[in-house]
């Protein structure tokens, strides 16, 4: 079951179905500072350490496209895609994102900052990296892109043992 709410000033479509809580909005919904806010706010009202408004429609999408808050501490394990790049873009705070090697040890790091912080703030990621992402931030908010449709087998969880 899903309920519809508001999220700022977007409709929003709620799906707890997930890892995390997914919004979805209806199609040409438009994002502003407001639904940023109240996304935070529902964030940190929740017990989920992150939350995401999706632009796409669904599962079978040919493109999702996400905004995405994570709390400070949410780590996404070590992982790659198979056959998908992505692309992530900052909006708001600093997030780490570690890539690995074949081995499971840290290869190199990089530090995304909303772009007015001097740093990078947007990075692809080929398919095949191994890489993992961490929130340095209390709150981060970033956009995701990457191919559709998700089934959940693209992505390959490291092994560290």
């Amino acid at each position: 079951m899903t309920d519809t709410i508001m999220l700022g000033g977007i409709e929003v479509r709620v799906d707890a179905r997930g890892k995390s809580e997914a919004l979805y909005c209806a199609p040409e919904s438009a994002l502003d500072a407001e639904a940023i806010t109240a996304l935070k706010a529902r964030l940190a009202s929740g017990t989920s350490g992150t939350i995401r408004i999706c632009f796409h429609s669904g599962q079978e999408s040919p493109v999702h496209d996400m905004v995405i808050a994570h709390k400070r501490g949410s780590y996404a394990p070590a992982h790659k895609h198979e056959t998908k790049d992505e692309t992530y873009q900052m909006i708001e705070g600093r997030m780490r994102i570690d890539f690995f090697d074949d081995a499971g040890k840290v290869a190199r790091t990089k530090t995304l900052g909303a772009p007015e912080s001097g740093l990078p703030f947007m990075i692809r990621i080929p398919r095949g990296v191994w890489h993992a992402t961490v929130a340095e931030s209390e709150i981060i908010v970033f956009h995701e892109s990457r191919p559709g449709p998700f089934h959940g087998t693209d992505s390959v969880v490291q092994d560290k043992t």
